[in-house]
């Protein structure tokens, strides 16, 4: 997306195998760090520096490197040593500079261990650090699964340089900047950073404001800027009159220019277009984005509805299949064309060989039929890691492939897709498309027509699929060998409270209970849509495991749902639901924020006390941002980022060019997954920090 990240201009130490005329592991080459930090733009004197290196062969746990002390103008060096082993691995380095309860820090890297030129360490450097290590930092320090760690480091130089200290470009500019309240958001917390190292009593205002509800508070600034992300509306205030951060921001020094009202959440949200751009034209990347997956070292692959167009121009079937980095820059050699990519949906996945599936529901513009471009509806694709395609120009068709949206593989080596416009799904036995076979879930309607439209597929802990029918409110379970075991119903449920009311998609949690998002709007086009809702009931239904029933109290509101269409369960469990847009699609403009929902999921030890499953997080707004468009899927990374599909334009034309051009990433904002996802979520296992 962006310009390259040297890795000597990155917050990431990728220690490369390199030699200062040794070979035995216990050699060690003796190097130094020299720097300023600073806060508002002025050094700071006597504070303590220390140095810490994280690396992979210590299981992700901090050793501590060395340690100096700043002078009268915030200069400091520290001398150091790394052995040949810790030189020839992948690490992240830390700097964090304290004083009393002061604290700045910073990441820092180089190809070797060495840094080229001095560094600085300031408001910025320390907010990009929170942020992008939240889920990986504790009262003991920074440490976690080395992947996401060093994942972790990539993203955070989109939000600083760490060598200059200067904010970065990738925030700083378009479809950033000054186009949405990121920015400010970024700045007002820089400036509680400076108001705690202006005035220490500001950095107990801080803590206090930091501490979760019945949890402890925070050890330094760094934790406290943790528990805002991972708490980020008001954190420990009951009501939304009252935000200490918000006054903290504009305590004096107050350099940054931040926010001029009070947010209601403290999430950073960055948006990706591809560039430094927001226009949509014919040379954008991504048009109409439907979901996103990960592979193992946390890149992101994700599927276009849409081909890239101007607006007010018709868009045809999207073509193209995307690869991101780790810090949200496009691949080189991606997008990937061929393989049969057709208008790709909300079904994408990764198979245990690392292939990409999806399934080309054949999207497009009206005044694209019937003319050489019009879309074919009937197929999946695969690609191979390095983006060759796998499948051929047609895609594979065996099946009965209909309009297909769910894409799923399960850890058996199966394939399992919805087919929304034959009311069946699709089971690809070892991901062999010759052993296809097709599972009716009903008679269709007349002329063929579907009366159920499967959309959304998940995988349980038995190996059993889960499919939400849009149109029929039904969930269908289907055995691994392809058997219906239950289709789930509101026989049972109160008319005014329907368990199943428009289904779109649905997760599993790590026990593998099944969570639904009711949309209460969405009839799918598949091909036709003539039964939407009125987007005025929205909920969310968690079915358990093993019994197939309804948790007591279910479907579960608030939380800021409106039109809940993707959803997405992360590493503490926390059920994120994704909405698409404030209400339906509608002639009247609409002028609000489309916000994300989070919901208590089944380990309520990880909610505030008292919170039960079901119960919100999010406030009565959603977490919104003016970044945010209508969204569709989303997905959690390795670090803990939490990326959303801007699917649709807030105030679109359905007809012609509809889709956005954008995919926004909620920084830290959730508990890490191991990836890719293949049937139910698997956390990343903490990592014990190690002697600080």
């Amino acid at each position: 997306m962006w310009r390259s990240i040297a890795l000597s201009a990155g917050m990431a130490l990728i220690l490369g195998a390199c030699s200062d005329g040794g070979s035995s592991s216990t050699n060690q080459k003796h190097l130094k760090l020299s720097g300023l930090v600073q806060s508002s733009s002025a050094g700071v004197e006597d504070y303590r520096v220390e140095l810490y290196g994280s690396f992979s062969d210590d299981g992700g746990s901090r050793v501590p490197l060395g340690s100096g002390s700043t002078d009268s103008d915030g200069a400091f060096t520290i001398h150091y040593a790394l052995s040949d082993a810790q030189r020839s691995q992948q690490a992240v380095l830390f700097v964090e500079a304290t004083s009393g309860p002061s604290m700045l820090a910073s990441a820092i890297g180089s190809d070797n261990g060495e840094v080229s030129s001095s560094i600085v360490i300031n408001d910025h450097t320390t907010v990009a650090t929170g942020n992008a290590f939240a889920q990986f930092i504790s009262a003991l320090g920074i440490a976690g699964d080395a992947i996401g760690m060093r994942n972790a480091a990539q993203m955070a130089t989109n939000l600083v340089d760490p060598i200059s200290g200067a904010v970065g470009a990738a925030i700083a500019s378009s479809p950033n900047g000054d186009e949405t309240s990121t920015l400010a958001t970024y700045n007002s917390l820089a400036n509680v950073v400076a108001a705690c190292a202006a005035e220490h009593d500001n950095c107990a205002k801080l803590f206090a404001a930091a501490t979760p509800p019945g949890g402890s508070a925070p050890v330094n600034v760094l934790q406290a800027l943790s528990n805002i992300v991972k708490h980020p509306s008001y954190p420990g205030y009951p009501n939304d009159a009252t935000d200490p951060l918000f006054n903290l921001a504009k305590a004096s020094p107050a350099n940054y220019l931040g926010l001029a009202s009070r947010p209601n959440n403290w999430l950073l949200f960055l948006k990706v277009t591809g560039g430094f751009f927001s226009e949509q034209s014919p040379t954008n990347v991504v048009n109409g984005v439907g979901n996103i997956a990960f592979d193992a070292e946390g890149n992101a692959w994700a599927n276009d509805n849409y081909e890239p167009q101007y607006v007010g121009q018709p868009a045809c079937a999207g073509l193209r299949l995307i690869k991101f980095s780790p810090a949200a820059q496009v691949i080189s050699g991606s997008p990937y064309f061929g393989g049969g990519l057709s208008g790709a949906g909300f079904g994408i996945t990764l198979d245990l060989a690392g292939n990409i599936w999806t399934g080309n529901f054949g999207f497009q513009d009206p005044p694209c039929i019937g003319t050489p471009a019009e879309a074919p509806h009937n197929s999946v694709s695969v690609f191979k890691p390095d983006g060759t395609p796998i499948s051929p120009n047609t895609g594979f068709t065996q099946g009965k492939i209909s309009w297909p949206q769910g894409t799923s593989a399960d850890r058996a080596g199966n394939i399992w897709v919805a087919n929304c416009g034959n009311d069946s799904i699709t089971k690809i036995p070892n991901g062999d498309p010759a052993q296809a076979v097709n599972i009716p879930l009903g008679p269709l309607g007349p002329e063929g027509l579907p009366r159920l439209k499967p959309f959304g597929t998940v995988v349980d802990l038995d190996g059993n699929v889960w499919v939400t029918t849009n149109r029929g409110d039904t969930v269908v379970v289907i055995a691994p060998d392809g058997t219906i075991l239950k289709t789930l119903t509101n026989a049972e449920a109160d008319p005014a409270r329907p368990l199943i009311n428009h289904p779109i998609g649905n997760a599993a949690d790590s026990k593998g209970n099944v969570w639904i998002a009711n949309s209460d709007w969405l009839d799918a086009p598949c091909p036709a849509s003539a039964r939407e809702g009125p987007a005025t009931n929205p909920s969310i239904t968690m079915y358990q495991t093993g019994t197939h029933d309804p948790y007591p109290g279910s479907p579960f509101t608030g939380g800021g749902l409106t039109v809940p269409w993707g959803i997405s369960v992360d590493g503490d469990d926390t059920v994120w639901v994704f909405n698409f847009g404030p209400d339906g699609v509608e002639p009247t403009p609409t002028t609000a924020l489309t916000g994300i929902s989070r919901f208590c999921g089944a380990d309520t030890s990880k909610c505030r006390p008292g919170a039960k499953v079901g119960d919100p997080i999010s406030p009565a707004t959603g977490y919104t941002s003016d970044a945010l468009e209508r969204i569709t899927g989303g997905q959690i990374d390795r670090s803990g980022n939490l990326w959303v599909m801007n699917n649709w334009k807030q105030n679109p034309n359905p007809d012609l060019n509809p889709g956005g051009n954008s995919v926004v990433i909620l920084i830290g904002a959730a508990a890490p997954l191991n990836t890719p996802v293949i049937g139910p979520p698997v956390p990343l296992k903490p990592v014990a920090p190690g002697k600080s």
